[in-house]
């Protein structure tokens, strides 16, 4: 078995495909990773601090997110990714994996892809890792292009870490579960007010729409482990994939959570599709032809830098010992003035000299444009030209070369996985065997979390087998189990929109800020409609929604919520805590057991109800406010 299962592997590993995707992955999924870490700085008072910007937490967290941010951004530029990539992975542990006031489904998902990039090969395109060994390895004679291609697993472990030990887990509460049974798993979530941005009214009334897509979403994830990897299966996998999360992007208030699973959906796009779309157009309008001396090593560095930015080769870079006499708009210059500078021919045959050159090539590049526009400011325009011209006149008076900078020609990279660790085992294979090792703990974790998940344990009550001693251990050592993966690999239980979510939580609550003039303004967090506001996005929604309140809502956790946001938003708006006066309003609603015809717009149009109000008094919070679940 286990020589079959290492056939399989060593057979994926050898497989090697462009890594242009892996690397699009890593950009993208890092940016989500990125802004949902500025949210957390945003909030990081009213997450972190005990009693917010009045009893801090232990630590200061603005460093650590500072940090934090740092690393994202090398991980994004792909430079030092390795390096990078580890300290991304120790700040999520250190910073989401142990946060215990609530619950953030994407969270998990961070932790795991952080994992990941600390050993998969992210940076092998579009990085600067990969210019700086272009740089190292290349001389006059020879231009060293690393490698780009990648091992097929590279593209299949985030998808089965990242989505298919997800969808795994979510399908053994959901079949457990009376709305995703009938149905109803995606209409009810979009139908209660306290869960969604907008009314989409028009499209929940299509009863066999919606009602299809909850069953589609239920089949779609029981089949994803067992069909993704399938190429016929591909494309289809990643329409419906990215089409539901497209979906939760528009209608749910955690954008970032759609946009992170949209980005691991991204290791499926067919190579071929990135290698289309980043092709280069011999037939583009905007090409130029940039010429500088081959003989130059500086020269060389800047030819190198150049082309490693012009992903869509809009530049064609030529020496002008072998291609000047070829290009008609240079023929007139004399030999010592060509070498002087370099020289740029755009499609029109119009010439840039110098520095005019170097620009015209950062116009090219869309992203390098604002280099561009910034070198043409006044001020720097002059100090750069300065700075070519010295460069250039130098370069004439002693020239760049490999000799007179005592330049050593370094010896290429070798192949490192056909290194011998011993007679008949290579690094390749130490690899191997780690990789499928690594998986398999992987495995084990996912099956011990899922082991205590709703359904499984309905079939041992239906058994008889609950009431065993060895069933309560093992069920007690899931447990342990869960709380270890949940930390350092967000491996954990993913009952996301089940009952649980929904039956008793059956109201909005708001809070006004009473100011002496006797004005109110509506807090951020729940709008006069009953929908989230402003505040209530990602993790700052689930805390509000399902901690602060929840369908059974403890009191004393309740008024430690309320005393938490309006110290939060009151400091945000300059207002003093020696007197300030909140009130409390509750829209309730029916939560119901099928399908009813406009269910959201009824529910928005309920009346708000007063629930009491809040107060702070020097600094002291006070509450007088009604049983929720009684009114």
């Amino acid at each position: 078995m286990f020589q079959r299962l290492y056939k399989i592997f060593d057979s994926l590993h050898d497989q090697q495909i462009d890594g242009r995707g892996l690397a699009i992955f890593r950009i993208a999924f890092s940016l989500v990773l990125l802004a949902e870490v500025l949210q957390l700085f945003y909030f990081r008072h009213l997450i972190f601090d005990e009693v917010p910007y009045l009893i801090s937490s232990e630590i200061e967290m603005w460093p650590v997110l500072i940090f934090w941010v740092m690393a994202i951004l090398f991980v994004i530029f792909g430079l030092f990714t390795r390096i990078a990539a580890l300290v991304n992975y120790i700040l999520s542990v250190v910073v989401i994996g142990t946060i215990s006031s609530f619950g953030y489904h994407m969270f998990y998902s961070y932790l795991v892809i952080s994992f990941l990039f600390i050993f998969l090969p992210v940076s092998k395109v579009y990085s600067l890792d990969r210019l700086l060994l272009k740089l190292k390895y290349s001389h006059l004679r020879i231009a060293y292009q690393p490698p780009q291609t990648v091992s097929v697993l590279s593209y299949y472990i985030p998808v089965v870490l990242g989505l298919g030990f997800v969808y795994f887990d979510s399908i053994f509460y959901k079949y457990n579960s009376h709305l995703w049974i009938h149905g109803l798993g995606l209409w009810l979530p979009s139908s209660v007010p306290q869960a969604v941005f907008i009314d989409i009214t028009p499209i929940l009334n299509l009863k066999h729409f919606v009602l299809f897509l909850g069953y589609l979403t239920l089949i779609f994830e029981t089949i994803f482990l067992f069909v993704f990897w399938r190429k016929k299966w591909r494309i289809p996998v990643l329409i419906v994939g990215i089409g539901l999360h497209m979906g939760i992007l528009v209608c749910f208030p955690i954008p970032l959570f759609a946009l992170g699973f949209a980005g691991i959906y991204l290791l499926l796009v067919p190579v071929g599709c990135w290698r289309r779309l980043f092709k280069s157009n011999p037939a583009a309008k905007q090409r130029v032809k940039f010429y500088d001396d081959g003989e130059c090593a500086i020269c060389n560095r800047s030819r190198i830098i150049l082309s490693h930015f012009d992903t869509r080769n809009r530049v064609e870079f030529l020496s002008v010992q072998d291609h000047a006499q070829q290009e008609p708009k240079l023929k007139t210059i004399n030999n010592d003035q060509i070498l002087t500078h370099v020289y740029a021919v755009d499609n029109k045959g119009k010439v840039y000299a110098g520095l005019a050159a170097y620009l015209k090539v950062l116009n090219l590049i869309w992203y390098l444009k604002p280099f561009s526009w910034l070198l043409r400011i006044p001020g720097l325009h002059q100090l750069a030209h300065k700075i070519y011209e010295y460069t250039a006149v130098n370069r004439l008076t002693e020239r760049c070369s490999e000799n007179n900078y005592g330049y050593t020609v370094p010896v290429l990279p070798s192949e490192k996985g056909e290194f011998k660790i011993l007679n008949n085992f290579t690094l390749k294979n130490l690899k191997v065997n780690l990789l499928l090792a690594g998986l398999a703990v992987f495995v084990l974790f996912q099956f011990f979390v899922t082991y205590n998940s709703p359904l499984l344990k309905k079939v041992r009550d239906h058994m008889g087998v609950s009431e065993y001693k060895i069933i309560q251990y093992s069920e007690h050592v899931s447990g342990e189990i869960a709380k270890i993966t949940k930390i350092y690999f967000g491996i954990t239980h993913h009952g996301v929109f089940v009952d649980s979510h929904f039956i008793g939580n059956n109201y909005s609550i708001a809070v006004l800020y009473r100011a002496p003039s006797g004005e109110k303004e509506w807090l951020p967090i729940t709008s006069e409609k009953g929908t989230p506001g402003n505040y209530l996005v990602g993790p700052i929604w689930t805390k509000w929604t399902f901690r602060v309140n929840n369908p059974i809502i403890e009191q004393e956790r309740f008024l430690k919520g309320l005393r938490n946001f309006t110290a939060f938003w009151a400091h945000q708006h300059n207002i003093s805590l020696h007197a300030a006066v909140f009130e409390i309003k509750v829209k309730k609603y029916l939560i119901p057991e099928k399908w009813e015809y406009d269910f959201l717009k009824r529910q928005l149009q309920q009346n708000w109800v007063d629930a009491g109000e809040v107060e702070w008094k020097d600094h002291v919070f006070s509450a007088d406010v009604k049983l929720i679940e009684q009114m």
